[in-house]
């Protein structure tokens, strides 16, 4: 899990450095602000008869590292959804929803799971297992970063 964190928060950062002087010139006072609070989607598509077995293995073995960021100050927020209703597209099972304190927790949470994981979890080697097993089961993964539209 540590390398898609790592992953997701250098393409997250490299699309938001990319909309900057490479996507057009912004209007003056619309740049990110590094206090501004960060929220992204996480979607989860998983095999036929996996999410129960997703969901135990993600609340054992990442929900309490997203736990620990959120006592860090890192992560204001995090929420999980299933859908209530079957909907043809984008097909997921499992959306987290987490507001993230800043862009710079997004690169602290980065160098911090490392550390996290070897304190939470003694046994590296069948936490890893497990993680491998709950990525096993997903078919399809992506995140949305979302920018708040101001309605007034």
């Amino acid at each position: 899990m540590t390398r898609l964190l790592g992953a997701s928060v250098v393409l997250i950062l490299g699309l938001v450095g990319a909309t900057g002087a490479a996507g057009g010139e912004r209007a003056p006072g619309s740049e990110p602000k590094g206090g501004a609070p960060v929220t992204i989607e996480y979607y989860y598509k998983l095999a036929p008869g996996g999410a129960s077995e997703w969901l135990a293995l993600y609340l054992k073995n990442h929900n309490p590292i997203l736990r620990q960021m959120m006592k860090e100050g890192l992560i204001l927020s995090e929420k999980a959804y299933e859908r209530r209703f079957h909907a043809e597209s984008p097909a997921w099972d499992y959306k987290v929803v987490m507001v993230w304190r800043d862009w710079s927790a997004l690169e602290q949470a980065s160098g911090r799971e490392p550390e996290i994981i070897r304190s939470l979890y003694p046994d590296k080697g069948n936490h890893d297992r497990e993680e491998k097993r709950r990525w096993e089961i997903t078919e399809r993964h992506w995140d949305d970063v979302l920018k708040e539209v101001q309605l007034q």
